[in-house]
């Protein structure tokens, strides 16, 4: 499976659709890696391990995006084998923390252990071996996307046990108050922020964008991983681009 480099520019995309061959589509053509998205999308945890099966069989790595920081959601995508876990709403340096317990075993935190499951090679994997490759390999993304994970951005920079901070444009537009506006100063001078905080604590800094000229700006601001936009969207804009053309050409 491709490795999330934190110091390499990777190209990504959502998968909403509850069907694992969106994942193998996204691989054969070509890009980094897949987010699949549990907070917005009808993907349920039963659904993972296919998602992630066809990540592996296609050598592209499987971020799964929990629906919310909670133990039950974090325990299910790590013990079916992500590649890495992105989590919403974190809006608190106390967050933040959490989220890292949740993911990282001893001594970084506190996850769950189990020997047995998908991850750790149903225990082919000797226990302690499995213990310090997920610490070591599985990548932990926590999404900021408010004012008061802004303001707390520098502190959370500096937690142990992170990868990446991503920024949620639209969510962070409407709690600065300009809903929507995705390109307004106030979204992009928020983001620069959690950029350079990112940079500075050895961070990737992740973000999403719906064009090629928001991935162009944002990657000149210093976002490395480029989440760009969702299978739906890119489906629908074909379909809607060749249906065009067969109307112009009749």
């Amino acid at each position: 499976m491709r490795a999330l480099n934190r110091n390499k520019n990777l190209f990504g995309m959502f998968v909403e659709l509850p069907a694992p061959a969106s994942v193998e589509i996204a691989a054969h053509a070509g890009w980094d890696f897949v987010v699949i998205d549990c907070e917005h999308a009808p993907i349920a945890q039963a659904d993972l391990p296919g998602f992630i099966r066809a990540a592996e069989a296609s050598a592209i790595s499987a971020i799964v995006r929990l629906p919310s920081l909670t133990v039950e959601w974090m325990q299910a995508a790590l013990d079916c084998g992500a590649a890495a876990v992105q989590v919403p709403q974190i809006a608190s340096v106390a967050a933040a923390r959490q989220a890292v317990e949740w993911a990282r075993f001893h001594p970084i935190g506190k996850r769950g252990f189990n020997p047995f499951v998908r991850a750790a090679n149903y225990s082919a994997e000797p226990a302690l071996e499995f213990m310090e490759r997920s610490n070591r390999e599985v990548a932990l993304i926590l999404q900021l996307e408010s004012a008061a994970a802004v303001e707390a951005v520098e502190e959370i920079a500096n937690i142990p046990g992170l990868d990446a901070l991503f920024i949620g444009p639209y969510d962070l537009s409407q709690s600065l108050g300009v809903p929507g506006e995705v390109t307004h100063p106030k979204v992009l001078s928020s983001g620069q922020r959690v950029i350079d905080a990112a940079t500075k604590g050895g961070l990737a800094a992740a973000v999403f964008v719906n064009n090629h000229e928001a991935a162009k700006q944002w990657q000149q601001m210093g976002a490395r991983w480029i989440s760009y936009s969702t299978d739906t969207f890119l489906l629908s804009k074909v379909m809607r681009k060749e249906r065009l053309g067969l109307s112009e050409s009749s």
